[in-house]
């Protein structure tokens, strides 16, 4: 069974959710993400980036 991450790099969250890097901190600023910062990288929670999705294709 493959472990699937929790946690995605801002790349990453930019490529799963087809948006930019400075959407990304819009969204962080509005509490639309849940992110934790390592030293200067910031890294998103899979399951609210997913939830993000839902939101922006029912608009």
């Amino acid at each position: 069974m493959e472990h699937e991450k929790k946690w995605l790099s801002s790349k990453e969250t930019q490529k799963a959710a087809n948006t930019k890097g400075c959407d990304l901190m819009h969204y962080r600023i509005q509490g639309k993400l849940e992110f934790k910062k390592t030293g200067n990288a910031y890294f998103y929670l899979k399951e609210t980036i997913v939830k993000l999705k839902e939101n922006l294709s029912n608009n």
